[in-house]
């Protein structure tokens, strides 16, 4: 039945007996038993990340634009001390930061009470001074009360609508120590009440138009029969008892949404931890329920379609923990597994707004934090992604090989593999999650097959190898474990593309001797292993496929540092020592060697970063032959060096970071024959990891782990 076709049917023939026992059929919403199957969640780039700083021990936000602008501001407040703060937004969603104000009266809550083109008036509630009444924001953010109304009891929740189709609003207010329902309307510039409902008391109360006439009825939670009390307007302002759905349990959080997205209002609440939905329908019968389950308690939750599939999603926050959800849905009565975004210290609000800037969450911390979650654009040139709890290992990858890159992560505190999938024009459209047996600091990819994908998880000087086969047709995941010989230093792979045969090429150190260990794979299954002694000296060692496979091992021995390189056919062909270093017991010495897998000049270089005492050094080995470049300033330990071949195979960079600078640097090398050109690039006081890769032809990022925000944070180079 159309929405428009429920106007010309009668009251008489939705509304049942107020005795009638409501028989409700529950479908249950599993979210985490997906045994092999990986569920691919449309995002759609909804996981851009920024935060801004303000004054703390702030506890609520509220976003209306005061201003008229068409960007939403903000108000955050404080109940506790009458203070708040009025944030402006501009048009690339910047806020101005304002002085702190006093407000007249303590508000926990607040509803738009205005025309909707001017909303810059609001009811609002305030619990301990048992009162509420409308308050007015001038385009400037100032706030002031123009009416009140105080009540006997205690008021705990409002709501507002337009009751007799007069365009004008009504206020609705309910309490757990009110006595019956309340309507407040605005008449010259005075609130007046009116108590629809006398000798019951409501612990929430909501409009929500049953029988879709375009005027609002009412939802009430009788606190004392523990049920849904439902009330119709009869177009006048009245509102007459119908019925009531009993809930068999205490609920919070009441409240009334389309929250399956099939166009018929619903109730939604919290019980035992979770959501729970009595789903409407056309003619507002309840008698199905859904339950969303929840990792953890939602304390604060918000409904909007925030990846614009048209289905509504739903966030919502613990504020115990400090974690931040979002369930999508995925069609009517079914949602995706639940994707934690964020987890922060002392959350304490949620809200969910759309302005002219496209759509926004805004959770708020009482450290003096607004953290923003919204879409990416395909021209944002510097942005941070927040999804997942703390992202460790970081890899690229190429699903359809279209070289449109999409990234991978470790989630180190969920131990899970996260993929981001692209698209030409919608980054980031794709997400999915697969468990691990533990948490790794290094990922390899096999990307030869553009649909099916197979990730090797590791720790350098750890054994274990989880090999994880993602297929994308059917979103199903195959996994494996291995354990090399000795502890892990560096892993290679060969892969058959035309069938399903990979060769595993594993450096093992196994007290300080070096091995070369392969693991042949056939239709993904283990066929069998060898193993080979490179070196009995080694403290470092890295793999490189050229011509054959060529091993680079650092070996200290006393006061003498040396890297030798091995060159490997089935048997040791060549071994011999490229340079070393004598050091006395005082001096300092760090280093770090990164392979490059691109052909340059017919040869694989290999990069050397070297810091000795107040001196660093790059050198690149290619065919045997050693180039030594100077670094203007000290690299100290703990360097992550890192490179990247533009797309035209001419123009070679290296980054490292630099420690005494805090900053990541570039080393750029112009043809061959050209002098490297140096250069500054980010702060990396925050880095944790980081690569350097083409996301398309366009553009080159750096992308790394920032420490602090436990985020990915992209910068165009």
């Amino acid at each position: 039945m159309r929405k428009e076709d429920l106007k010309k049917r009668s009251k008489e023939e939705k509304t049942v007996s107020a005795a009638e026992q409501i028989l409700i059929n529950t479908i249950l919403i599993s979210l985490f038993l997906f045994s092999n199957l990986s569920a691919q969640i449309p995002i759609n780039g909804f996981c851009r990340y920024r935060e801004i700083t303000v004054k703390p021990n702030f506890t609520n936000i509220f976003s209306i634009d005061y201003n008229s602008d068409g960007y939403r501001d903000l108000v955050i407040y404080n109940p506790a001390v009458n203070k708040y703060l009025a944030l402006t937004a501009d048009q690339k969603s910047n806020f101005k930061n304002v002085s702190e104000k006093f407000l007249p009266v303590i508000i926990n809550d607040v509803h738009p009470f205005g025309r909707e083109k001017t909303g810059r008036k609001f009811l609002f509630l305030s619990r301990k001074t048992r009162q509420v009444g409308i308050a007015a924001v001038s385009k400037y953010g100032s706030i002031s009360i123009s009416s009140k109304i105080k009540f006997a009891g205690y008021p705990s929740k409002i709501d507002v609508g337009d009751i007799d189709g007069d365009g004008m609003p009504e206020g609705l207010v309910s309490g757990k120590s009110l006595n019956g329902l309340y309507v407040l309307k605005e008449k010259n510039h005075t609130l007046k009440e009116t108590r629809v409902v006398d000798g019951k008391v409501f612990s929430a109360s909501s409009f929500i138009d049953l029988d879709y006439d375009s005027f609002p009825d009412i939802a009430a939670v009788d606190m004392f029969t523990n049920s849904i009390i439902l009330y119709y307007n009869n177009q006048l302002g009245s509102f007459i008892e119908s019925r009531s759905i009993g809930l068999n349990g205490e609920i919070t959080g009441f409240s009334a949404a389309d929250f399956n997205s099939d166009g018929f209002t619903d109730l939604v609440y919290v019980k035992d931890n979770h959501f729970e939905v009595l789903l409407g329908d056309s003619v507002s019968s309840f008698r199905k329920k859904i339950i969303l389950e929840t990792p953890v308690k939602p304390d604060k939750y918000t409904i909007l379609d925030f990846n614009g599939d048209g289905y509504n999603d739903i966030a919502y926050i613990n504020t115990k923990l400090g974690e931040l959800y979002i369930s999508f849905g995925q069609g009517t009565n079914s949602f995706y597994p639940p994707i934690l975004y964020l987890k922060k210290n002392n959350l304490t609000d949620v809200t969910a707004y759309i302005d002219r800037t496209g759509k926004k969450l805004a959770a708020l911390s009482s450290d003096g934090k607004v953290y923003f979650i919204n879409a990416l654009k395909i021209d944002d040139d510097s942005f941070s992604l927040s999804i997942g709890q703390k992202p460790s290992a970081l890899q690229t990858f190429d699903y359809l090989n279209d070289k449109f890159k999409d990234i991978c992560f470790i989630d180190e505190n969920a131990q899970s593999l996260n993929l981001l999938l692209s698209e030409r024009r919608n980054l980031f459209r794709t997400y999915f999650t697969i468990p691990l047996s533990s948490n790794f600091t290094e990922i390899a990819v096999d990307d030869t097959k553009e649909r099916n994908k197979t990730f090797y998880c590791y720790s350098k000087g750890n054994r274990i190898l989880e090999i994880v086969r993602m297929n994308f047709d059917n979103q199903k995941y195959s996994k494996k474990i291995l354990y090399a010989d000795g502890p892990i230093e560096d892993i290679k792979l060969t892969s058959d593309r035309l069938k399903d045969r990979q060769t595993i090429f594993v450096l093992v150190n196994k007290n300080s001797k070096l091995y070369l260990q392969s693991f042949e794979f056939r239709d993904f299954h283990y066929v069998s292993t060898d193993m080979d002694l490179i070196n009995s000296n080694c403290e470092s060692a890295w793999l490189q496929f050229g011509v054959y496979k060529e091993i680079y091992c650092v070996s200290r021995n006393n006061n003498q540092i040396e890297l030798s390189k091995t060159v490997f056919d089935k048997k040791i062909i060549e071994t011999r020592t490229l340079f070393d270093f004598k050091l006395s017991p005082k001096d300092f010495f760090s280093y770090d060697l990164i392979c490059i897998d691109e052909l340059i000049d017919r040869a694989k270089p290999v990069a050397v970063l070297i810091s000795q005492n107040k001196n660093s050094y790059l050198y690149i080995i290619s065919n045997n032959r050693i180039k030594k470049y100077p670094i203007k300033s000290l690299i100290t330990k703990n360097v992550m060096l890192r490179y990247n071949l533009d797309e035209s195979g001419e123009e070679l960079t290296f980054y490292f970071n630099d420690n005494v600078k805090k900053k990541i640097r570039s080393f750029t090398f112009h043809g061959t024959n050209k002098l490297p050109i140096e250069n500054d690039l980010f702060e990396s006081k925050n880095f944790n990891n980081y690569l350097v890769t083409n996301l398309s032809s366009r553009k080159t990022f750096l992308i790394y782990l920032n420490n602090s925000q436990n985020t990915l944070t992209f910068e165009k180079i």
